[in-house]
């Protein structure tokens, strides 16, 4: 019985690193297009970069769709973390091209509560 709680806890602790990784990834990502104005337009002219963005919104849409809430609030957590002193860049990206999306309202979530501390 031990064996198997401890089987879940190993898998967790996988998982949330992952999910960690791909935040980081995410977070890196979301930053640069910021800095340079690359937005998820598949009808723009630099195409490769329009692409690259979708594919990156599409990959943090994906990720916010985890049904599990511990890993979406760690993942939320780890971007404001990784975001540093460049949160309201993040959220401001984030809030145009992605603010419906529920990873994006946990983020704000957080970050609030993190601004009230």
């Amino acid at each position: 019985m031990t064996t198997g709680i401890t089987e879940h806890k190993k898998h967790f602790h996988n998982l949330l690193k992952t999910v960690e990784g791909t935040g980081w990834i995410l977070c890196d990502a979301i930053s640069y297009m910021a800095e340079n104005d690359i937005v998820p337009d598949t009808n723009s002219i630099d195409k490769g970069t329009s692409k690259l963005a979708q594919n990156i919104s599409e990959i943090f849409e994906i990720v916010s769709e985890c049904e599990e809430p511990e890993v979406i609030d760690h993942i939320a957590d780890k971007m404001l973390e990784y975001s540093g002193n460049d949160s309201n860049e993040l959220l401001s990206y984030l809030e145009k091209y992605m603010g419906d999306n529920p990873l994006y309202k946990k983020i704000v979530e957080n970050s609030k509560n993190k601004s009230m501390h």
